[in-house]
Order: C-alpha cells, then structure tokens, then sequence
C-alpha cells in the first residue's frame, strides 16, 4: 500500500475509552482518522453510510474501521438503553463490493469491541435493517458490468471481541484490553504481516483471560478474506 494517506481511519466508540490513543495508532500508521464518540444507532448507521459512500476511497488503498459499543449477541446499540440494535453483519455489507465500489479489491479492516448486554426474553423487537449507501450514482462510474472479478466479500479483516458489559460496570473509565493490545501490536516499529500480529494479540488476551474470572475475560473472533499479505508499519 503506497497511497498517502493509506486510506481512512473510522473510529466510533460510543464508551469514550479508546479512541484517544487509537487515533495516535492509526495515525502513525498513516490513515486519516475520523473519529466519533457517544453516538446513538441512528448517528452510527449515517456515519458508516456516509463514509461508505465517500468518493476519496477511489484514491485510497485500504480503509479501517473500529468500533467500541454496547451491544448484543449480533448487534450495536451504540449509546442507545432501549434499542433493538444494529447488527453487525449489516455493517459489513454496507462496505462490500457492490455497496461501495471504490473499496473493492482493497483492503477493509474492521475492529470491533462489543460489550455484551444480557439478552431481554421479553423483548421481541427485530433487529433494525437498513439498505446500503447510496452509491449508485458512484458505482455506475466506478466499475461497468463485467469489469471485474474480484468477490464482492473479498479483502475483508473482521476482528471482534466480545466482552461483558459488567466490565464497565467495573471499571467505567478503563480502555478495552484488546483494543490496547492491538495498539501496542500495530506500534512497534517492524515489519510484521497484520496476521501474525493478530496471533499474538489473541495470546495477550489468552494470558489475560488464564488469570481473570469469567465476567472480566475477553473473547477475539477473527474472520478474513484478505488475498495478500497485509503489513502496516508506523511511519
């Protein structure tokens, strides 16, 4: 990746936590970092479909979003108490291929932190679904039927850590662990493909969860399509 900046940087924490220090990270990393805090599901899902649909991608060679929310099993509810949320699947489809052109083929890196909420038995509200941004006007100019490939699913890094939300009960004002730890991993000065980083991520948390009891653990999915090698280095 050679683009200056590398690409955008979106951080939405909607606990107030991270963001601080994740914005040094991926700005020594050279992205240009958007940041928002405290928003509602309404304010994620306008953002995310906002910079979805930003034509500066077509210049960019990646794009990085985090998230730190409240949440459910499958969802966000952002600052949001009585919301049904916002799932997470919805939020990779909105930077998919045929949602957003311009990232197609490019790396789409995805950070999520969900501070998990006891599921209601008696709330029976459907999750909430939205269409994708409206790109059409953008996705006519930016590729043709036919003109490639490339999967729309391809290139994604979908990394999500599940936590209980007692943990801010806990400790309000502390940041993720896994978020630190990413920081510190993406921080050293060397040349290390992002996946052998993200092992060694899941053994910090491994060593914090071996001493921790089971409401303060913290559990790292990671899911990826990414066809290159994929190495950031601080700048």
């Amino acid at each position: 990746m050679q683009s200056k900046p590398l690409g955008i940087c979106l951080i939405i924490d909607c606990i107030g936590n991270d963001a601080a220090f994740l914005r040094d990270t991926f700005t020594s990393l050279g992205y240009e970092v958007q940041s928002f805090l405290y928003l509602s599901v309404d304010g994620i899902i306008q953002v995310l479909r906002r910079v979805a649909g930003m034509p500066q991608h077509r210049e960019y060679d990646s794009f990085v979003c985090v998230l730190v929310s409240r949440g459910g099993s499958h969802s966000v509810f952002g600052v949001d108490r009585t919301h049904s949320g916002f799932p997470l699947d919805q939020i990779r489809r909105m930077f998919m291929g045929d949602a957003c052109p311009f990232l197609l083929g490019k790396p789409k890196l995805f950070f999520i932190q969900n501070y998990v909420e006891p599921e209601d038995p008696l709330d029976n509200s459907s999750l909430l679904e939205v269409d994708g941004p409206a790109v059409n006007n953008l996705e006519s100019k930016a590729k043709q039927p036919g003109s490639s490939t490339i999967h729309r699913e391809a290139d994604f890094l979908w990394s999500l850590c599940k936590a209980d939300v007692s943990l801010l009960e806990r400790s309000s004002s502390s940041p993720s662990l896994y978020l630190q730890c990413l920081s510190q991993k993406l921080g050293k000065e060397r040349r290390r493909p992002l996946l052998e980083l993200h092992i060694e991520l899941n053994g910090s948390v491994y060593g914090w969860n071996s001493r921790a009891s089971a409401k303060e653990r913290y559990y790292v999915w990671l899911q990826h399509t990414l066809r290159k090698k994929l190495i950031l280095s601080c700048e």
